[in-house]
């Protein structure tokens, strides 16, 4: 790699790895948080709960107005220009208007309360709560702000107490409110803290390390408020437009699946969808740390630069994100009576199409999404969004009806299939770029070879223990990829070399990465 790629890639994947502690750790402790708040607070006050947090997560949605995804891109892409004095002026704009335009839907929230619990939750009694979750609006909206500037910044480690500060706070503060007898107001009051006192920690954070830093530089080009403001927001606009619609889509599936689907089937499809945030907690890190990677290079300047780490980006997301996958689908059975029990038999099943659809983005989609929006051309993700929306509506429709919650999770393969290829296409036409799909492909094949030898064994194991099956079959698969790698192709000796430069920064990962790296080449000596 060359010595710009080098350290952009450096910087990505350190990025990752932050990203991937902070989205685990607080995903754990949030988890621990809702079962405990679940049990103190019983069924009814905890479903009064659920219904005052609806509208605050939406107005949370429609406050960003793009902002977040702007303050990324543009960060990253002044910092590496050297430019920042316009990053301070960034910071700057994004923060305020982001505290006013919260600030005013959370006004908007307390004038709107009664007649939202009223007319649109049917919860005439729950107005007074809602009016006590403005305080997780507001400060979920400058969390938001501040992470994306961190992770725009490559200073993912803030991301990371960011993330851990709120989700003990909300656990800590939760708990303890409604030990001492606040009940759901108790619980409302503690995920506004977790949110608040993380935005002062960011707060802290960008006052004491970040903004001395951007000041010692010597550059003199700046911007003003409104400048920011106009750079921004035209760039944020489609990205907001492509949210709102990925919400638009899930609450669509929803509505359909409880027209065609049973109850028990749909508890079958929920359990399936818990279990997707496993997934989640790989691709999430992956796919926002090359968001900033991509801004600080532009194709028109640097296209051989931006062309190998475009094919190295989605070489190295496959080689990751589809084993997991197919892992995922091989062990649903026992991970779900493990933790559900043997009562949700269709889970699995669910669980196994689902996660399919995640192979699109071991195939590309996080990749070049991550293209467009790095090189400003937020036009064309919206455009990819806009046909994976108007494919998903009457496809999921008719499948649905057909075929029901299997229907459904089938109408997200097909759309999400289509709408990666269009993409892929727009990827080539625009910037001449392309994924080599020939490594994709032995990744596949290493990762399906690896899913039957480990099949095969499991379903020949006497015992029906899940916890037995899961603990013989998970180190097999990984041995068995890991051996079968360098031998079908789908690592070669310069990926060990760039996978070696990579992970050398990161101390905690490196002692691990070192030795799996030194088997592969082992692994490939014997090949050769």
């Amino acid at each position: 790699m060359s010595t710009e790629l080098s350290e952009v890639a450096k910087a990505s994947a350190r990025g990752s790895f932050f990203l991937f502690l902070g989205k685990t750790s607080s995903t754990i402790i949030m988890a621990f948080a809702s079962i405990l708040v679940a049990r103190l607070l019983g069924p009814e006050n905890y479903g009064l709960y659920a219904l005052a947090m609806i509208a605050p997560a939406l107005l949370i949605t429609l406050s960003d107005l793009g902002i977040s995804p702007a303050l990324i891109r543009f960060s990253a892409r002044f910092r590496s220009e050297g430019k920042n004095l316009k990053v301070l002026a960034l910071i700057k704009a994004g923060i305020i208007f982001k505290i006013i335009f919260s600030m005013l839907l959370s006004i908007a929230l307390i004038l709107l309360s009664e007649t939202i619990a009223t007319w649109l939750l049917r919860r005439p009694s729950i107005w007074f709560l809602i009016r006590f979750t403005t305080l997780y609006l507001l400060g979920q909206a400058i969390f938001m702000a501040l992470n994306s500037l961190f992770i725009g910044l490559d200073k993912t480690e803030n991301s990371l107490i960011l993330m851990n500060t709120q989700a003990t706070t909300k656990a800590v503060s939760s708990s303890l409110l409604i030990i001492l007898g606040m009940s759901v107001i108790g619980a409302t009051l503690g995920a506004g803290l977790g949110s608040l006192v993380a935005a002062a920690t960011g707060f802290t954070i960008l006052l004491l390390r970040i903004r001395p830093n951007l000041q010692s530089n010597n550059d003199t080009e700046n911007i003003n408020f409104l400048q920011a403001l106009k750079l921004m927001i035209p760039y944020g606009i489609p990205l907001y437009l492509s949210t709102i619609t990925f919400t638009l889509l899930t609450q669509y599936r929803t509505f359909i699946l409880a027209l065609f689907a049973s109850n028990m089937e749909i508890g079958n499809y929920t359990i399936a969808m818990n279990f997707s945030i496993l997934i989640t907690l790989i691709s999430y890190p992956i796919a926002t740390s090359l968001f900033p990677a991509f801004s600080k290079l532009s194709a028109k300047e640097d296209y051989e630069t931006v062309k190998k780490m475009f094919m190295l980006s989605a070489k190295y997301t496959a080689l990751l994100i589809i084993p997991s996958i197919l892992a995922m689908a091989l062990f649903s059975e026992q991970l779900i009576h493990i933790l559900y029990g043997l009562q949700y038999q269709l889970a699995p099943t669910y669980l196994t199409l689902y996660v399919l659809s995640f192979l699109c983005d071991g195939l590309g989609m996080f990749v070049v999404g991550n293209l467009f929006n790095g090189q400003g051309d937020t036009k064309t993700t919206l455009r990819v969004n806009l046909t994976n929306l108007s494919l998903s509506l009457p496809v999921a429709f008719i499948l649905t009806s057909h075929y029901g919650v299997i229907g459904l999770l089938a109408s997200i393969l097909t759309s999400q299939f289509i709408s990666t290829t269009y993409a892929l296409y727009l990827a080539h036409k625009k910037y001449k770029m392309t994924i080599d799909l020939t490594a994709s492909i032995r990744t596949a094949t290493t990762s399906l070879i690896s899913t039957l030898l480990t099949y095969v064994l499991i379903t020949l194991t006497p015992t029906p223990n899940p916890i037995l099956k899961l603990a013989i079959g998970a180190p097999l698969f990984i041995t068995s990829f890991l051996a079968l790698a360098p031998l079908l192709g789908a690592i070669n000796r310069q990926d060990i070399y760039n996978l070696d430069e990579l992970t050398r920064g990161i101390a905690l990962i490196y002692p691990i990465a070192r030795r799996i790296l030194s088997l592969e080449s082992k692994i490939l000596s014997l090949r050769s």
